[in-house]
């Protein structure tokens, strides 16, 4: 009978250990799970990542010392902005055509451009890397426009800059620059009024 009794005992406390070193066990892998550092986040899973905000900028950041031909700003528009493929009036944004007289492609362009009320003083300046395949073909002429609509040589603005936000006449000059030409200059005033939104 003692013997049985002690049999019986060492079973017991042999089944009581096994499950002591099973739950050990259970509790210490999931100690390290819970450990572990979180995985990073992917670049796309930040909502912010890639916004284009569009800030003043205080200085021109164009160094471009250059001095041969081949870049022109053809032209600049401020209003009266038409679209090339239907010829119907569009919202009214800066719109600056540049043209290639040399006889290789021009790439690097860089745009700044200041936006000035002679009224109240106040000036804002801005500056755009355009993208590496704005480029400009020998002979050819390409347009940049700025007004935020997403569109190929479309890109980005501040809505609330002068140029939409002032009613007076503002004075507007462009500074083009391109890899391995002279950077190119030129002005043009906006009449008072705002921007006006095409129908």
């Amino acid at each position: 009978m003692n013997t049985t009794h002690t049999h019986r005992y060492r079973i017991a406390i042999a089944a009581v250990s096994i499950a002591g070193a099973l739950l050990l066990a259970s509790c210490s892998g999931s100690s390290s799970t819970n450990a572990s550092p979180p995985a990073s986040a992917a670049p796309g899973d930040n909502p912010a990542a890639g916004s284009s905000a569009v800030l003043p900028v205080t200085a021109n950041p164009i160094s471009n010392n250059a001095i041969g031909d081949g870049l022109h700003i053809v032209s600049i528009l401020v209003e009266n902005n038409v679209d090339p493929g239907t010829g119907k009036a569009v919202s009214d944004h800066l719109e600056i055509a540049l043209s290639n007289s040399s006889g290789a492609t021009l790439s690097g362009v860089e745009i700044y451009y200041t936006f000035a009320d002679p009224t109240t003083g106040v000036i804002e300046n801005y500056y755009a890397a355009l993208p590496a395949d704005f480029t400009i073909a020998a002979g050819g002429t390409r347009s940049a426009h700025f007004d935020s609509t997403g569109a190929t040589d479309h890109f980005p603005v501040n809505k609330f800059s002068l140029y939409y936000t002032d009613s007076n006449a503002l004075d507007v000059t462009v500074v083009a620059s391109a890899q391995g030409v002279k950077v190119q200059t030129a002005k043009i005033t906006k009449d008072a009024g705002g921007a006006e939104t095409a129908d």
